[in-house]
């Protein structure tokens, strides 16, 4: 079957100025986000002796350290571009071209988001994760616990208080078909969402669901409360 959607990502002069804006935005976003440590770095190896072995171990707890400073510094400069660029897209149906303004806002969102999300997913840190999902527009609530690798659109999920996440869980709120299209996820308290499920954008879990490992959730889907749903499509077994 010949696809019939839209070919041209960037389009015209206004897709080009943009796609040059994505890019200072991105280079200036992790260059503020790299410079403590940087700056660190550059102090530390003025003084460094690496023929003296105590020297060493405070190289090897400050690469430790360091991780965690370039974490935080992300953290803050990406959500801080986010903010002040205005970059949390919505609800819709959208050309897949950056002349379209919330093609571009997408794009660049996911253009800072989701490198650092993918560096804090190194090592398992959920309170700094949900901290960090907060801070770009993610509803999430009290005691949410994310496992690791998620791929989420945080700007369009909405997550109850006491639900557990597993890893590689794919939670969209975006779609590409012949447009773009970008709709909230919603998911209740006191939820289970096994690892490796893929839920689809327009989806609403209600409270206290369990939801199976490798289950798929079509778009659009309304999971009842209080129900165990496995398979592909997600069907409930209770």
């Amino acid at each position: 079957m010949k696809y019939t959607g839209e070919e041209r990502k960037i389009g015209g002069v206004v897709g080009a100025f943009r796609a040059m804006l994505l890019l200072v935005i991105t280079i200036l976003a992790y260059a503020v986000g790299a410079f403590p440590l940087i700056l660190l770095s550059y102090i530390l190896f003025r003084f460094i002796d690496f023929g003296n072995i105590m020297h060493l171990l405070l190289l090897s707890l400050f690469v430790v350290l360091g991780y965690l400073l370039l974490i935080f510094s992300l953290i803050f400069s990406s959500a801080f571009f986010i903010n002040v660029f205005n970059l949390k897209y919505k609800e819709g149906t959208y050309r897949k071209t950056l002349d379209d303004k919330m093609a571009f806002k997408f794009t660049a969102y996911f253009a800072l988001y989701y490198p650092t999300y993918k560096l804090i997913n190194l090592f398992v840190i959920p309170p700094i994760k949900s901290f960090y999902l907060s801070l770009i527009g993610c509803k999430i609530g009290k005691n949410v616990f994310l496992s690791g690798e998620e791929w989420l659109d945080p700007c369009l999920i909405e997550i109850g208080d006491n639900t557990m996440i597993g890893g590689r869980a794919m939670i969209l709120g975006h779609i590409a078909e012949d447009k773009l299209i970008l709709q909230k996820t919603r998911i209740g308290n006191n939820c289970l969402i096994g690892g490796e499920t893929f839920i689809m954008p327009g989806v609403t879990i209600e409270d206290n669901v369990v939801l199976g490992s490798k289950a798929m959730v079509p778009k659009g889907m309304t999971l009842k409360s209080g129900k165990t749903y496995v398979g592909i499509p997600a069907k409930p077994i209770n």
